[in-house]
């Protein structure tokens, strides 16, 4: 899995990015957040993830955020 931190969070439109620890940033949708509804998702947060190549780039997947 990648570590990184939530870089922005839209809730309302229930998506944001994810900064990995080299600088990446990574799309991701709040239900691939295991465990966790929008109003849970704070900016900054750890997460780990794992990444898949999509027509736009890299999208995050079963993220998780650190205790």
């Amino acid at each position: 899995m990648i570590c990184g931190h939530i870089k922005c969070f839209f809730e309302s439109k229930g998506y944001g990015y994810i900064e990995d620890f080299d600088g990446r940033e990574v799309y991701f949708h709040y239900t691939s957040v295991e465990g966790a509804a929008p109003y849970d998702i704070i900016m900054g947060a750890t997460v780990y993830f794992d990444t898949i190549t999509t027509g736009i780039g890299l999208e995050a997947h079963r993220v998780r955020v650190s205790p």
